[in-house]
Parts: C-alpha cells; structure tokens; sequence
C-alpha cells in the first residue's frame, strides 16, 4: 500500500483550522500563559500535525483495531521533537474525517482550539483502547 500525501493532509488540516475561525494556541502549563499558532504552522508535518495525526489515529484505532501505520520520527528541530514522514495505511478520506472529528471536538472545549487538550484526548482514548487490548490481541 502507497503512502498518503502528507502535503494533502497539511493543506487539508490547515484550510479546515483556518475555516474554524478560532484562534489557536498552545498552553504554557508552567506559566499559564497562552501562544497563538498560525494554521498553517499547526497543521505543519514538523509542527503540530503529528499530535493531530496521532490523536486521530487513536480515535480509528478504538473505531477499528487499525491505525495509520504513522512514520513519526525525532527532529530536535521540530517544534515538539519530533516530525510525521508518512502515513502509510488507511486512506486520505478516513485520515480526514478523523482528523475533522478531533479538530471539532478540540473546537468545542474552549474559546480556542488549545493544541495541549489533542495530548489528554490521547491519553483517554490510550486508556480505552488498553481496556479492550487483550480482546484485539487474542483475536489475531
């Protein structure tokens, strides 16, 4: 199977942040203070689109069992350290609409779409998915 265009998906998740109208931003937990983020910037494969892909891949994985088959890699660079290469299984049209059901979700949190809550949507849906894990594994 043929890796999904990466710049598709940036170009896709950028135009949907953007049509939002909402400001985003990333919270300084330490301090509480809040930095604003273009769309492009948070929709940007050595920015923020990995946190999105990975949050939408959990939402899939807990639909399906499957996940994106994601290339994540460390780049010290990066704005989190690390960077999405490819998305190698699904197609671009479940890619979008699990990345549009976690962006609405995300959207509906707050005056803002806060890129820290994609990390607790993560970690709930981790949690669901280790629930049922040892059923998914004794079915292979």
């Amino acid at each position: 199977m043929s890796a999904i265009d990466l710049a598709a998906i940036s170009a896709a998740q950028t135009r949907l942040l953007a049509e939002i109208g909402k400001p985003i931003e990333l919270l300084d937990r330490g301090t509480g203070k809040r930095v604003v983020v273009s769309p492009a910037d948070a929709a940007h494969p050595e920015a923020y689109l990995p946190v999105f892909l990975i949050s939408a891949e959990t939402l899939w994985l807990e639909l399906t069992g499957t996940g994106f088959a994601l290339d994540v890699s460390r780049t010290p660079d990066s704005a989190l350290g690390y960077a999405v290469r490819k998305v190698r299984a699904g197609s671009f049209t479940v890619v979008m609409l699990c990345l549009i059901d976690v962006t609405m979700r995300l959207a509906e949190m707050d005056d803002a779409l806060v890129l820290n809550h994609l990390i607790d949507f993560w970690g709930e849906a981790h949690g669901r998915i280790a629930d049922f894990a040892p059923t998914l594994q004794g079915a292979t």
